[in-house]
């Protein structure tokens, strides 16, 4: 998993998108495991949770996309 940090420089000198892909399919792995543990059943809280969690994961995917394009686009 790349951290926060470097995901920052990676994307800034990424201008062939690669490391970007990189980023973007750990972001779709992680919505997927969340999204099969919600499908799995849960509390409402649990649920609350999961729900959150899903959409910053979106979130991150959405900025990724945004910093790449804005350094290297």
């Amino acid at each position: 998993m790349i951290e926060m940090e470097s995901a920052l420089e990676v994307l800034a000198e990424d201008p062939s998108g690669y490391h970007l892909k990189q980023l973007r399919e750990e972001l779709f792995d992680m919505r997927t495991t969340v999204k099969r543990v919600m499908d799995a059943g849960m509390t409402a809280d649990e649920m609350s949770v999961a729900k959150r969690v899903f959409a910053a994961v979106e979130c991150a995917d959405e900025v990724a996309g945004r910093v790449h394009a804005s350094w290297n686009g």
